[in-house]
């Protein structure tokens, strides 16, 4: 799946650095936001896709929504972007950055310098996530495979869904008595959103930010949960867009830090197209022989999404 690591507006995410002078300050306040990870029993709420909007904390909150009329579908808030960074930086790197190894769990400092490339701070790294749980698992098999140490962030995030029954360690295979991590159900997905507040860079998380974070990322959720939707946006990007449409798309995506795999690219386009704010829409018209029209091509994805759904009701 894919991360809103390109996620863009007016003011808001603006690369920078954090200054060095509140780096103990801010790693103080990240522990103190993650100490609630490791608390015995942490709350989940139950509630419909509708009233989630309306529950999300005010506040610097780690909080797990299990959406009822959505199944598999859940939403963890985090406390800040920093605090979703620490958790998912690594997780993220792993599964869908590009010129990232997708084999093996690099260290924080590689990270650190792939997200600088692209203009990004690295505390923060995303606006906000998803993942399928067993992509997550995924990420802890392979960590625990290679002896890697599990940063402050992961080893919160590891707890958080182990004791939300998202995944868990069973033997391994082939009866040699190692344990290995695996998702509870392959129907599992996790968004995950920051709190609202100022982020490593200065970048600013408002609600209208959130909001449209949470947009994205449930664009997210339909592509992975709704067959037919994602077979009209797969048959729109191989189908009705030429190639050179097809390579400037994946060309601007893949500057944003995206994989350049056409799996990424296409759940990305979606999500952007159809469930982003035009605000905050970072996909820009290439003029010239090579490039794309972004109005036309939103166009022709909401027909073909359209058109499928149609038919499917009949």
């Amino acid at each position: 799946m894919c991360v809103c690591a390109g996620f863009s507006g007016p003011g808001v995410f603006a690369s920078g650095t954090s200054s060095a002078a509140g780096g103990l300050a801010a790693t103080s306040t990240l522990s103190a936001e993650l100490a609630s990870a490791f608390a015995p029993n942490p709350e989940v709420v139950r509630l419909p896709l509708a009233q989630l909007a309306g529950a999300l904390p005010p506040g610097p909150t780690l909080r797990l929504y299990a959406i009822t009329d959505q199944p598999g579908l859940y939403v963890l808030h985090a406390p800040s972007l920093a605090a979703q960074g620490a958790m998912f930086s690594r997780v993220v790197a792993l599964i869908e950055r590009r010129d990232m190894p997708h084999d093996r769990v690099v260290s924080m400092s590689a990270v650190a310098a792939n997200a600088r490339r692209f203009g990004e701070d690295p505390a923060g790294l995303t606006a906000g996530n998803n993942f399928s749980a067993a992509q997550i698992a995924q990420f802890f098999e392979v960590a625990q495979r290679q002896h890697a140490n599990l940063t402050e962030g992961e080893r919160a995030l590891q707890t958080l869904l182990v004791q939300w029954g998202l995944i868990r360690q069973e033997a391994g295979a082939g009866g040699e008595g190692g344990m290995t991590w695996r998702a509870a159900s392959s129907r599992d997905f996790l968004v995950t959103i920051p709190g609202l507040g100022k982020g490593p860079a200065g970048e600013m998380i408002d609600a209208e930010v959130r909001a449209a974070i949470l947009s994205h990322e449930l664009g997210h959720w339909r592509y992975f949960s709704d067959p037919a939707y994602a077979h009209a946006c797969r048959a729109f990007w191989w189908h009705q867009l030429t190639y050179t449409e097809r390579e400037a798309l994946t060309e601007e995506l893949a500057g944003m830090g995206y994989d350049p795999s056409d799996r990424i690219v296409i759940d990305e386009l979606q999500a952007y197209l159809l469930h982003t704010p035009a605000r905050y829409m970072p996909l820009a018209d290439l003029p010239g022989a090579g490039g794309v029209d972004i109005a036309r091509v939103k166009r022709g994805l909401e027909l073909s999404v359209r058109n499928a759904g149609q038919n499917a009701g009949q």
